[in-house]
């Protein structure tokens, strides 16, 4: 039993005792509490009486933790052994004594009980000498220097873990009935009981600790007809990490839906949940999906880590003048401005990066999207909920009636939607938006065959940017070379450059530090075509794609994609094979 009992002294007395803040210091914060009715923490740290760390300690002391000092503990071998260096930086914990059956366990999180319920589901299933698991508070950064100390960094085997889940699980996939699932009456004892078996607690945290470790934007749980695997996206490529066997699907599957608090009886029709986990010292937002499917449900999960997410405009790998001209659109009083590209370029990050930029005291700012994949303090955040009838028109035309200043809509969709859009920045709001088109130019011509009239376009659109992201080299691995004439034709290379004898590009080898893949991490590619007069004339005669980017190449100096791609190249940032397989090459 995960044991942390609970004590009715409130946490101004624990901080006064453990002389964190003064007998003065908790009267004020009190008489200011009786005033606002706001949580007595907030108001300590909000008058810098102490930390949030400082208040979390507190609370776990109140619920009856005693608190250790790790620095001054030495943890005996026996102990450690009982929790894996894997499970103990999944939870964020490290075992610091053993008695009477009952291990003491310091958490860096003593507000997450869920921790001390899944340890004692891993640790007393293993050894059964231990009963109890008790928590104890600690400091965070002393959890992972004992952490650092006590283990190494090699991971529990996976072979053993899959073969000790085959043989809980068998090799033979079980039937509905036998799991204890019911057409009409969702009785799931069985399938809960096989949920927290500490072989199936450990297979999907060792997925979640491997996705988070090699900065993964996915995980998927594909299921076929005689297979079942595991994979993660990472920089955009899936690669697979497990290969659990296909009876274990359903225990696999209905754990997660069981940590995202989803029906577990329910195999029929899709689910959707958004959960926060903390993982060792990442804290991440996890999307989640099933979808029933012929041989059983699929899964994919949308990882959002908080600590990696760049909402910087400097760091998505803008060029220097591309930059300049972000900027000068988005400081424009009102009037559209559009990110373009194929999903998962990247276009949500630029937007967030750019209210970023946009978010000072003195506006007011509202977003509509779906889903609100980054939660930014001071946005007034909107999510659509098509099954309702909230839909991005729907909730644009509301927003409009709470005066905002600056609003972005995640997608422009259809017609209603571009209207409202067109209509907000014709009142005076700049508007934000994102659209599925390949390029900058099309981007026009989308609005025009979504029937948005052309001099609607030209009275609001300010400027559109078309981006990809491609992989970046590993600069610890990368190899330097001289392309030959036929690949400088392929990818485009300029006819000036190709005479350059000194003319060197950059490919990937692949090294421990880049998990021998050769890239590590991803950067933006953009092409930005700004709105003039002469562009805005163009529209209203209905020019095509091809002409428009024409003309902005050549008088506007406006770089596409692919040359934008080319210069990363040279750079060392990418490689010829990453720009080719992303971008188009124009010969206009």
């Amino acid at each position: 039993m995960a044991v942390a009992a609970k004590s009715a002294r409130p946490i101004g007395d624990v901080l006064v005792d453990q002389g964190v803040i003064t007998p003065i210091q908790l009267d004020e914060a009190l008489q200011r509490q009786r005033l606002t009715g706001d949580m007595l923490g907030r108001i300590l740290v909000s008058l810098d009486y102490c930390t949030e760390q400082d208040v979390i300690e507190a609370l776990g002391v109140q619920q009856g933790m005693e608190r250790v000092d790790l620095k001054k503990l030495s943890i005996m071998d026996s102990v450690l052994k009982l929790i894996s260096g894997d499970v103990a930086r999944f939870y964020s914990v490290i075992p610091v004594r053993f008695a009477e059956g009952v291990l003491v366990v310091a958490l860096a999180d003593p507000l997450n009980l869920q921790t001390l319920d899944d340890i004692h589901q891993i640790v007393c299933a293993q050894f059964p000498e231990v009963r109890e698991i008790r928590g104890a508070v600690s400091n965070p950064d002393d959890v992972r220097e004992a952490q650092k100390k006590n283990y190494s960094y090699e991971t529990e085997s996976i072979g053993k873990m899959l073969a000790d889940l085959t043989e809980r699980v068998g090799d033979k996939e079980l039937s509905d009935a036998e799991m204890g699932l019911q057409e009409v009456v969702g009785d799931t004892e069985n399938l809960v009981e096989l949920t927290q078996q500490p072989e199936v607690i450990k297979i999907v945290n060792l997925i979640f600790l491997t996705a988070v470790q090699k900065r993964a934007s996915d995980i998927h749980f594909e299921v076929y007809e005689t297979d079942f695997r595991v994979r993660i996206r990472v920089d955009g490529v899936l690669h697979e990490v497990v290969h659990p066997p296909k009876a274990s699907c359903i225990a696999l599957v209905s754990r997660v839906k069981v940590i995202c608090n989803m029906d577990i009886g329910e195999r029929r029709l899709p689910q959707d949940a958004r959960i926060e986990l903390k993982i060792g010292d990442s804290v991440i937002d996890v999307r989640v999906a099933t979808l029933p499917t012929l041989y059983g449900e699929c899964i994919v999960m949308r990882i959002l880590d908080r600590t990696a997410v760049k909402i910087d405009l400097a760091q998505l790998g803008l060029s220097e003048t591309v930059h300049k001209k972000v900027l000068s659109a988005i400081n424009k009083p009102n009037g559209i401005i559009l990110v373009t590209g194929p999903t998962g370029s990247g276009k949500t990050t630029t937007l967030y990066a750019c209210l970023n930029v946009l978010n000072t005291p003195d506006v007011k700012i509202i977003t509509t999207e779906d889903p609100v994949e980054l939660q930014i303090e001071r946005l007034v955040q909107c999510q659509v909920n098509e099954e309702i009838g909230l839909t991005f028109g729907r909730c644009l035309r509301s927003i409009l009636r709470q005066d905002p200043d600056i609003v972005m809509v995640g997608e422009i969709r259809d017609l209603e939607t571009a209207q409202i859009a067109v209509e907000a920045s014709l009142t005076g709001h700049l508007v934000l938006s994102t659209l599925h088109t390949n390029s900058a130019p099309e981007t026009i011509t989308r609005l025009l065959d979504m029937d948005v009239e052309p001099f609607l376009i030209t009275a609001s659109l300010e400027a559109v940017v078309a981006q990809r992201l491609v992989r970046a080299i590993c600069r610890h691995c990368r190899e330097i070379y001289r392309p030959d004439a036929q690949e400088m034709e392929v990818v485009g290379i300029p006819h000036a450059w190709r005479a350059d004898p000194n003319l060197r590009l950059f490919r990937p080898k692949g090294c421990a530090a880049c998990d021998y893949v050769g890239f590590m991490g991803r950067t933006g590619l953009y092409e930005f075509l700004q709105v003039n007069e002469t562009i805005r004339e163009m529209i209203l005669d209905r020019a095509m794609a091809f002409d428009l980017r024409r003309y902005a190449r050549k008088e506007l100096g406006m770089l596409v994609l692919r040359e934008e791609g080319i210069i990363r190249c040279v750079k060392g940032v990418t490689s010829a094979t990453e720009v080719m397989d992303h971008t188009d090459l124009y010969e206009d």
